[in-house]
């Protein structure tokens, strides 16, 4: 059960440090800086944001349903003594909830990715370079 509960704190602690770090960053080059064309940060950090609230709202239910089953799976086997029928529609409605969680933990990776698409122009250049199979000039977004 530890390692449904780990990541979200990890993930809120690690975007909270970075982007208190990304805030530091763009005020020191702000001040060292005189012309005032210090690199903005504010796209990253709304980036990062976004992509952690993105887990938590996309990963959260599937997690509620691991350990919450446990439970309701006990809750179930009484409630089959006593009533059968309702407790096989009881299940297939647990089942349903359980399947439309986990349909949410697969949007996730789609909307990390048209987050990315739609936020990075360097992304975007190297997908068209990948998906219309060109070599791109100079340094590369992921290596040569």
């Amino acid at each position: 059960m530890l390692n449904l509960g780990a990541p979200i704190p990890l993930l809120l602690i690690g975007n909270v440090i970075i982007v208190e770090h990304l805030a530091r960053s763009r005020s020191r080059c702000q001040r060292m800086n005189i012309s005032g064309q210090a690199r903005n940060t504010r796209p990253l950090s709304m980036l990062m944001t976004a992509l952690c609230v993105l887990f938590l709202v996309t990963l959260t239910p599937v997690s509620v349903c691991f350990l919450y089953f446990p439970y309701l799976r006990e809750k179930l086997l009484s409630l089959e003594s006593v009533d059968p029928y309702k407790a096989r529609y009881d299940v297939q409605y647990i089942k349903f909830l359980y399947d439309v969680s986990l349909l949410l933990t697969y949007l996730n990776a789609t909307f990390n990715f048209a987050i990315y698409v739609f936020s990075g122009s360097k992304f975007r250049a190297e997908l068209m370079s990948l998906l219309c199979c060109k070599v791109t000039k100079g340094t590369s977004l992921f290596g040569s």
